[in-house]
């Protein structure tokens, strides 16, 4: 089902040349899945009351107010925001973003925003993916290792575009 799902929303991202849009979804998919540690939306504090996005965003606020810590979670094996999908237009409520289906849409329209706001390469991608932006002095450098590692793994050569095996290692909970 997940191949499905990358294979149909990565002709959406408007990736810059040299950049393979599915390697991308793959990448980010090993990144931030669900595991046998890792099963339920993540609260992020920093999206919660007190926190650095909270204090800084209306929205933010209201949605806090209407949904609880849901609204300050980030949900599905991309782990994207709630606020960020609702940023880009998701109009529905917190848990049901927990669905690759319902989350990808809004998972591609976060990567054509960092594109559009000037990351060019896989790394800074990542970096923007990971922390916001990738024009600041946060580099998460272990979460950009680990993206790139897969990225590399996945990437579509132009004369086969078939995808490789995944690899039999598990995904580190690092970074």
């Amino acid at each position: 089902m997940i191949a499905r799902l990358i294979e149909e929303h990565s002709k959406n991202i408007k990736a810059p040349p040299g950049i393979d849009p599915k390697a991308l979804l793959w990448a980010f998919y090993r990144c931030e899945k669900y595991d046998k540690h890792n099963h339920v939306p993540r609260f992020e504090k920093a999206c919660a009351p007190g926190g650095y996005y909270y204090e800084r965003s209306p929205m933010l606020q209201e949605e806090y107010e209407k949904w609880g810590t849901w609204a300050a979670c980030s949900y599905s094996n991309f782990q994207i925001l709630y606020i960020t999908a609702r940023e880009l237009g998701y109009d529905g409520p917190p848990l049901a973003l927990d669905k690759d289906s319902v989350a990808l849409p809004f998972v591609v329209k976060l990567i054509n925003r960092i594109i559009v706001r000037g990351a060019a390469t896989p790394a800074e991608i990542a970096d923007a993916y990971n922390t916001g932006i990738h024009k600041d002095s946060n580099i998460p450098v272990k979460y950009i290792k680990k993206f790139l590692r897969f990225y590399e793994e996945y990437k579509c050569t132009p004369e086969t575009k078939e995808e490789p095996e995944p690899s039999t290692q598990p995904a580190s909970t690092e970074g």
